[in-house]
């Protein structure tokens, strides 16, 4: 008696998904001009996802710079920077730092 092989089914393959696209922020320690040739990812290197917390984490991070004395604030706009990463665009704090500014990067 032959042995009849049963038949094999491919599953079809899955459909990718689509990617989200997300804004993400980077800080970086930058010349007064803020050209992109100073801007070091190599220095600079954490990225800030869109979240409240880590929207915190930013801002601890510029506080800690505007401490250490490598970034300026001036004190009248302190505030104005403060709220623009806590709670519009943390890109729009950009024009309150000097030697210091905060890009949007796509994150999927």
């Amino acid at each position: 008696m032959a042995i009849k092989p049963t038949a094999v089914r491919k599953a079809a393959p899955k459909k990718a998904a689509a990617a989200k696209k997300t804004a993400a922020y980077m800080f970086f320690n930058c010349d007064g001009e803020k050209s992109p040739k100073s801007k070091n990812v190599s220095y600079n290197n954490a990225v800030y996802r869109d979240l409240k917390t880590s929207r915190k984490a930013l801002w601890e991070k510029i506080q800690e710079e505007i401490d250490a004395g490598n970034v300026h604030v001036d004190e009248a706009n302190l505030e104005a920077a403060k709220n623009a990463v806590l709670e519009g665009n943390p890109t729009d704090a950009s024009q309150y730092l000097q030697y210091g500014d905060i890009v949007s990067v796509d994150c999927y």
